[in-house]
């Protein structure tokens, strides 16, 4: 099954409101793949983090709201270590207790010294932003609508991930994703045997015919010479775009790749805070941003980051970094208010074995 997602364009007037942080508490998760999830930087297991809980008091209400955020770090991903995000979150338990928000602005400035830890700054931003929407009876799309403007998608489209399995597998997995209706796929290539990568993407072409879109992620496997090489021999399979050929420090080996061969280059580990966006875009690195609200330090920065994109004349596509439900369905909620043509890397939560 496709994964489901919840929006609502029912727009409700603010009143202004304003809630005090009583309390912040979080506790550890880890959620196993249901088979190992190889990629170019290793292979995962599973996926490990925190659920974070922020219960907030009102003058006008005695009862409290409770927020839920999560922080799940990525090794690799420009993120914190689990250990750096779990001292990130003690540290937020003594010091954001009893702060007051009245607006999305607000948690931004209050959040603004976390930048260094990203995926706690992610859970916290988040457990804020839902209070918020809570006290002012709104989705976390329709506050960002409320906040930044705009409107809400009623359909989102989403790809389906293969990983770097055989090429077998790969097409029987294919095949089963367009039983379920997907019409974009993602596989992963970049490891050390491009003559693997490149009968795992052939044997998905087959399988697949010529209308569904495929899109690769070598997730920086590659030099620049290998991957001038190497998408040259894969543009018969009419690619779509190509995540992170190179390394993702190597924005003038990037540019390289872009200018020497036909398939679009996506940025993704390259593009993790808007500085780094803004030298992408000043290398002329990309064609298309990938966009990860963990990896970006929450939802405010992503959508933040993806109008420099839309403004610079790029794509962009929002990504989880395979997260639980409830980063999911946050990232779900931005794709849902950005005005993004392409298929978005949402539907991750069947690769876990439990959510």
């Amino acid at each position: 099954m496709i994964e489901k997602f919840y929006i609502s364009n029912h727009y409700l007037k603010v009143c202004p409101v304003v809630f005090i942080i009583q309390s912040i508490q979080f506790q550890p998760y880890r959620l196993a793949f249901r088979q190992p999830f190889p990629t170019a930087l290793g292979r995962l297991d599973y996926r490990e983090g925190f659920v974070i809980e922020i219960r907030d008091r009102s003058s006008a209400q005695e009862i409290p709201y409770i927020g839920l955020g999560e922080a799940s770090p990525l090794v690799g991903f420009g993120m914190e270590s689990l250990a750096e995000a779990k001292k990130i979150l003690l540290i937020a338990q003594r010091s954001l207790i009893n702060r007051e928000i009245n607006n999305i602005q607000d948690i931004e400035n209050l959040l603004a010294g976390y930048d260094h830890t990203p995926a706690a700054k992610h859970g916290l931003e988040l457990a804020l932003l839902n209070l918020l929407a809570q006290r002012q009876g709104h989705t976390l799309a329709q506050l960002l609508i409320h906040y930044f403007g705009g409107a809400i998608r009623n359909q989102v489209s989403i790809n389906a991930v293969i990983g770097a399995i055989t090429a077998d597998k790969a097409a029987i997995q294919a095949k089963n994703y367009l039983a379920q209706g997907y019409r974009c796929l993602k596989i992963k290539v970049g490891t050390n045997d491009f003559a693997s990568d490149w009968k795992r993407v052939e044997a998905v072409r087959s399988q697949v015919g010529e209308n569904i879109k495929i899109r690769i992620d070598a997730n920086q496997g590659w030099s620049v010479e290998q991957a001038i090489a190497n998408l040259k021999k894969l543009e018969p399979c009419q690619i779509e775009y190509v995540e992170q050929p190179v390394l993702a420090s190597d924005l003038i080996g990037m540019a390289t790749v872009r200018r020497s061969q036909s398939i679009p280059v996506a940025a993704d580990e390259s593009v993790n805070s808007l500085v780094q966006l803004q030298q992408v875009i000043e290398a002329r690195a990309a064609d298309i941003i990938i966009l990860k609200p963990m990896a970006m330090g929450g939802v405010i920065t992503a959508y933040r980051a993806a109008m420099v994109a839309f403004n610079a004349g790029l794509d962009v596509v929002i990504t989880t970094t395979i997260d639980g439900a409830i980063a999911r369905q946050a990232t779900f909620d931005l794709a849902a208010v950005l005005p993004i043509k392409r298929a978005c890397g949402l539907a991750t939560g069947h690769l876990l074995i439990e959510d």
